[in-house]
């Protein structure tokens, strides 16, 4: 009599993940090319954020700010280009990059959530002269410096966060929000 096959049904579900490279605590490999893609469509994505999330100070204070400084930012991109952006829409937009890098269904790349984290950081410091961060000194140049070595960013990320390390590392002051 044939000895029976087993059944993968009967098997331990763990163990057929890591057998078939399905770790759930693993993510997914971006090339290149993908992760400079996805990140220009980050930058193009409008800014909307849940304003019923805010308190309502700060969503008055966002509305006030961005019209009487007839702020016309549609994207990420536009906020973080903008000469004179809200400190308070960067400090969300960083709010957000940090949720999302951290989301375990998060369909954005942690790396390019992360991108956004330090550029929204780099934004307040070089464009608002504001700190968005307790993150100390050492910690925010390695973290904009592992930003800006990525060979997939635009010109104009790139720039901004190399703009963000000179300030860094000439000291010059940037206060607390």
């Amino acid at each position: 009599m044939p000895k029976p096959h087993p059944n993968v049904f009967d098997s331990d579900p763990k163990s057929l993940a890591e057998m078939m490279g399905m770790d759930g605590d693993a993510e997914r490999i971006w090339r290149p090319e993908e992760l400079a893609a996805i990140f220009r469509h980050q930058l193009a994505a409008p800014v909307k954020f849940d304003m019923s999330n805010l308190d309502v100070g700060m969503a008055k204070r966002l509305e006030t700010v961005s019209v009487a400084q007839g702020l016309l930012v549609k994207s990420f991109g536009d906020l973080l280009q903008h000469p004179h952006p809200p400190v308070e829409l960067l400090n969300l937009t960083k709010e957000f990059a940090k949720a999302v890098s951290t989301h375990p269904d998060s369909p954005v790349p942690a790396d390019v959530a992360r991108v956004l984290y330090f550029a929204s950081i780099a934004a307040a410091m070089t464009r608002c002269g504001k700190r968005i961060t307790r993150l100390d000194d050492a910690s925010l140049r390695d973290g904009i410096r592992w930003a800006a070595e990525l060979g997939w960013l635009d010109d104009d990320t790139l720039s901004l966060l190399n703009e963000g390390l000179r300030l860094l590392e000439h000291g010059e002051a940037v206060t607390n929000d």
